[in-house]
């Protein structure tokens, strides 16, 4: 993967622009892809982090899974809470409240300045040896657990940020994970321009990845009124969605488990005593919001359309089979 970011500008942008043609898809948005998946090369085979992150998120669904047909431009990481000087066990020791609150605040402290001081130097300076040029990875002022990848692009795209976001947290659970092979859309395409075409990852499986889904809507669902929903949050409706039309619901019922494990994780890391989280049990999971939110939510989905392809539902296509879904899980 790596013979081809080094190829001359010219090559590179004939390569993305024909796969483009090929595809459907924007040119910036084949050559980000590619950007994606050489990125995950490096982190999860020649980093010095290698052994210390496994790929969750939507990216992991579209990439890895091919469960959804949505163009994301984000890479979620986990990092293994050891390298933060923690047991493997101990951020679950029992603590009260505050001091569980404290607990919280200083993990994600750490992960800041390991990401600051230690992943970033060191993966730029990975990136920037292989690529031959300096890499311009930095760490994100508004959101100090985000690395920014400013890749060197040759396409622009209004819908499509030029830059890749590793969002990576300590606090999130890593199992259950399993070996993903990953292609760039180039790869698929023009595979005898290739000595790689597939980058193995470790990476979330599926059917936690739905629960976690499923809880983001519960959440939602109980969204206090004056606070608005956060923006491109209908990507959650339209991944579960996906989702359910798939083998993964039925692997998701099976493992109410796993249901149960993000509860308990939501509840002890993330606690907000609005989202109800005790009521997400199969019984009472909400997954509809109240109808004063449709308009809205109708609205964000209008405007990330642009980053679906294929068979794209309409709102009210997804809305129903959301409703049908939430009646299923009643139903376990």
């Amino acid at each position: 993967m790596i013979e081809i970011a080094r190829l001359p500008a010219d090559d590179r942008r004939e390569l993305f622009h024909n796969t483009a043609a090929k595809t459907g898809l924007h040119d910036a948005i084949v050559e980000k892809d590619f950007w994606v998946c050489l990125t995950l090369d490096y982190l999860f085979h020649r980093s010095p982090w290698k052994k210390a992150v496994t790929f969750k998120g939507g990216t992991s669904l579209s990439k890895g899974y091919h469960l959804i047909s949505r163009f994301s431009e984000d890479i979620d990481l986990i990092l293994d809470w050891r390298v933060l000087g923690y047991g493997i066990n101990e951020p679950w020791e029992k603590r009260s409240n505050t001091k569980q609150d404290a607990f919280n605040k200083e993990a994600n402290r750490k992960a800041e300045i390991f990401l600051a001081e230690t992943f970033c130097p060191q993966v730029r300076e990975g990136l920037s040896a292989e690529l031959g040029l300096p890499a311009n990875l930095y760490i994100d002022e508004e959101d100090k657990q985000t690395v920014i990848f400013a890749y060197p692009n040759l396409f622009t795209d209004a819908s499509t940020l030029q830059v890749i976001r590793l969002e990576i947290g300590a606090l999130a659970a890593w199992t259950p994970a399993e070996l993903v092979d990953i292609v760039p859309y180039a790869a698929e395409q023009y595979p005898q321009l290739f000595k790689q075409k597939e980058v193995s990852v470790l990476t979330v499986a599926p059917e936690r990845t739905f629960w976690e889904k499923a809880t983001i809507l519960h959440h939602e669902a109980n969204r206090p009124e004056h606070l608005s929903m956060p923006q491109r949050y209908s990507r959650h409706y339209y991944d579960l969605y996906c989702m359910a039309k798939s083998p993964v619901k039925e692997k998701a019922f099976e493992r109410l488990d796993l249901l149960q494990k993000v509860v308990d994780f939501k509840m002890k890391f993330y606690p907000r005593a609005w989202a109800r989280y005790p009521e997400a049990v199969p019984a009472t999971l909400k997954l509809l919001p109240p109808s004063y939110r449709l308009g809205a939510l109708q609205e964000d989905y209008s405007a990330m359309r642009n980053m679906l392809y294929g068979e794209i539902p309409s709102f009210e296509t997804m809305m129903e089979a959301v409703g049908e879904l939430e009646k299923e899980i009643h139903a376990l």
